[in-house]
């Protein structure tokens, strides 16, 4: 044993100080590792806990014992161009909500006030024309979604003519309503299906998903006189590269959706639309307006609606079996735009009659947010009427929030009988005897 005053004894002690001082060093950062990886544990298990009660508020579930179908992680947000969305992206399991919103002052003057409803020469109010919301969503997945559309608004969307000959108050606003109602299932190579209430693929128009992407933010003339609206039914569509067509088999023109055995069922109609992209984007013309820095597009628009009825359709309907074919033609100048539409129709309103109509109209940006446009319609239905329009689009936030004035003026035809209730929605007096001279009309629309 070494003396406790010796050299090497007080070497000893002092190594030994120094190891008990390292280990106390290690044990020290190992107690702050451990602190640190339990703190971790305790916060991932505080995470898990909240995911797993979100999951159980918000996961699609089964038709079953409700346990949660898929989990994945929750998105919610919004987005310009795809609304509110929420759901469980990566599981296909996604619900996004947008819609639009329309509001508009209108002063109407015309002549022989004494023979209008009412009785004056000059009309004018604010209306909140119209104001839709969509709701969309996936069942399993983005090959099979579903979509609803709720409206309200002063008057209802263009609605067919056999429709306000039978009801001319069907032309008038409603409480909200169901407008779209159906599923579309994606089978590959850009074949896809759909059932429910559809819009009629026929018009021109018809292949814009809303009036909130018409350049004046009201549909045509052309649109008012010969629109097959919605149908109850199916639609097999073909979308790619350079072709979009569309067969759709649904109820018969101007009836709402009703039961199988309505007698307004009993009946064969068949509409059929082709667009042909000869350039340009299909994403360009899901609107009428070019802007400015776009590519140059050229579309050709093709169409034919068939309806054969038996004896059993209701007599108000005059027993028509309306036929009607159109083309048209769509310019997109990156900046300008031309949109020329024909269209003829047999049996659309009477017997063995046949009625047509054609529409000029087009735009060009005077700088990068104010837009000029202008249009000329003619129609013979019932009666030869003609109207122009022009005005500006002043694009405050692209499409999302856009103000509109234009002027409406009839320039020969006094409409009669059924086609005067379409003028109101317009911006038009309607009537027995609408004697419009002029209308202003200033739109606010707002889309979300």
């Amino acid at each position: 044993m070494l003396p406790v005053d010796s050299a090497a004894h007080l070497d000893t002690l002092a190594e030994l100080a120094a190891l008990r001082a390292e280990v106390a060093e290690l044990r020290r950062a190992h107690d702050e590792r451990w602190i640190d990886a339990a703190r971790a544990d305790a916060v991932r298990a505080v995470v898990r806990d909240a995911l797993a009660d979100a999951a159980s508020r918000t996961s699609w579930r089964t038709a079953g014992d409700g346990a949660p179908a898929a989990t994945g992680t929750l998105v919610t947000g919004y987005d310009p161009a795809r609304g509110f969305f929420m759901g469980l992206e990566d599981h296909g399991a996604l619900i996004k909500a947008f819609g639009f919103m329309q509001v508009r002052f209108t002063a109407n003057a015309g002549y022989d006030g004494t023979q209008r409803t009412p009785a004056t020469d000059v009309l004018w109010g604010t209306e909140v024309r119209r104001a839709q919301l969509f709701v969309t969503g996936q069942l399993s997945g983005p090959d099979l979604t579903w979509l609803i559309g709720l409206t309200v608004g002063a008057y209802n969307d263009p609605v067919p003519l056999q429709e306000v000959a039978v009801d001319p108050d069907a032309v008038l606003g409603t409480p909200p309503g169901i407008s779209y109602l159906n599923v579309t299932k994606q089978f590959g190579g850009g074949w896809y299906g759909q059932a429910g209430s559809i819009f009629t693929p026929f018009t021109y128009e018809s292949h814009l998903f809303s009036t909130a992407q018409t350049q004046m933010g009201e549909c045509s003339m052309i649109e008012w006189l010969f629109t097959a609206d919605f149908t109850t039914g199916v639609n097999l569509g073909y979308s790619g590269e350079s072709i979009q067509w569309q067969l759709c088999y649904g109820d018969q023109i101007g009836t709402a959706p009703s039961a199988w055995n309505s007698p307004t069922n009993q009946s064969v109609a068949v509409t059929s639309r082709l667009n042909w992209k000869l350039c340009g984007t299909w994403e360009q013309y899901a609107l009428e307006t070019s802007f400015p820095g776009q590519p140059f597009g050229a579309f050709v628009g093709v169409a034919g609606r068939y309806q054969n009825g038996r004896a059993i359709n209701p007599a108000a309907l005059g027993g028509l079996n309306p036929r009607a074919a159109t083309a048209d033609l769509a310019l997109m100048f990156g900046g300008a735009n031309l949109i020329l539409q024909g269209i003829w129709a047999y049996e659309w309103v009477e017997s063995d009659a046949s009625s047509w109509g054609g529409l000029v109209q087009g735009g060009f940006f005077v700088n990068d947010v104010v837009e000029a446009f202008g249009s000329f319609a003619a129609a013979d239905v019932v009666n030869l009427q003609g109207m122009v329009q022009a005005g500006v689009n002043w694009y405050i936030s692209r499409q999302s929030l856009k103000l509109t004035g234009r002027v409406v003026v009839p320039v020969f035809g006094n409409p009669q009988g059924i086609t005067t209730d379409v003028l109101p929605p317009q911006g038009l007096a309607g009537g027995p005897t609408p004697n419009n001279n002029v209308s202003v009309v200033l739109q606010l629309q707002a889309e979300f």
